[in-house]
């Protein structure tokens, strides 16, 4: 009997000094931090990379609007001045929008019927002077 007793007590002294060793000499874990970051900037990567492939597709596509889009953008004529030619070409009843492009005889007489049928002010004048002055000077 004295010899199990004797034996539990080494055990548990063994035990004890193995858990102090272990707290004393503990392991340090690695911080997960950096990878974390790494991966959401790759995700956010990802989602801005599909959306700028998305947006091109659907400027890519066939239709009356994106001609007239990608001839503003050939002629550098802003925001602004590209929905005034919308504008214009909305009141003009014109087909095609990009019509106004061709010739500047096309221009002035979509002009001409858009000013009868919508009221122009004196910064929208001046932006489609400026948006013609680009459009056929070279």
């Amino acid at each position: 009997m004295s010899h199990l007793s004797s034996f539990l007590l080494f055990a548990e002294t063994r035990m004890g000094d193995v858990a102090l060793r272990y707290q004393d000499a503990a392991v340090e874990t690695s911080d997960s931090t950096p990878w974390v970051w790494i991966a959401a900037a790759v995700v956010t990567v990802s989602a801005i990379i599909a959306w700028q492939v998305h947006r091109s597709a659907a400027r890519n596509e066939h239709c009356e609007h994106s001609l007239f889009s990608e001839l503003c953008r050939a002629h550098r004529i802003g925001n602004k001045g590209c929905k005034l030619l919308q504008s214009l070409a909305t009141a003009a009843s014109l087909e095609q929008p990009a019509t106004l492009f061709l010739a500047e005889h096309h221009f002035d007489s979509a002009l001409t019927v858009a000013k009868t049928k919508m009221k122009l002010n004196g910064d929208q004048l001046a932006t489609i002077a400026m948006v013609r002055r680009c459009m056929f000077t070279a």
